[in-house]
């Protein structure tokens, strides 16, 4: 029987990482935001898409030749897609079990029509990361959302 210090002790790294992920992933929304916001002024565009797939595309889709970092978007969407989908589910979901190398989450699926709980299980090396990805793609996004800036200020 694993006694509550010992659960504690287990429970102690991942609920470290997930709080890392929790409130590092804000900014890197943030600076995303601001590269759709800056896009939009660029392109005269009213509207601005919300959900954050509508928004990589709108990026991607807009993003003009004259942006000095200019990135693999391909990988960096697709990194920046997952660690939002990690993030989404430690948010909104609910520790179902854990141990020293791996965690269940469940989370409700709120699009199917009836009461669907979805698990996922991450292993240390998935979870933590994700956690990492956080710091690289701030940096990436800040980049891209300071060149965007620089060519509308030329504009």
């Amino acid at each position: 029987m694993i006694s509550n210090q010992d659960s504690e002790k287990m429970l102690t790294p991942w609920l470290t990482v997930i709080g890392l992920i929790t409130v590092m992933w804000t900014p890197v929304e943030r600076k995303i935001d601001e590269c759709v916001f800056i896009l939009s002024l660029l392109n005269g565009c009213g509207k601005r898409p919300g959900s954050l797939t509508r928004k990589l595309e709108y990026i991607k889709s807009s993003l003009p030749e004259t942006a000095i970092y200019s990135p693999n978007f391909d990988e960096i969407f697709d990194i920046t897609k997952g660690t939002a989908q990690v993030r989404d589910v430690c948010v909104h979901g609910v520790i179902e079990s854990y141990d020293e190398n791996k965690m269940v989450i469940g989370k409700v699926q709120a699009k199917a029509c009836d009461f669907n709980v979805e698990y996922f299980t991450y292993d240390q090396v998935r979870l933590f990361s994700a956690g990492n990805n956080l710091t690289t793609l701030l940096e990436i996004w800040s980049k891209l959302a300071s060149d965007l800036n620089n060519i509308a200020n030329d504009a």
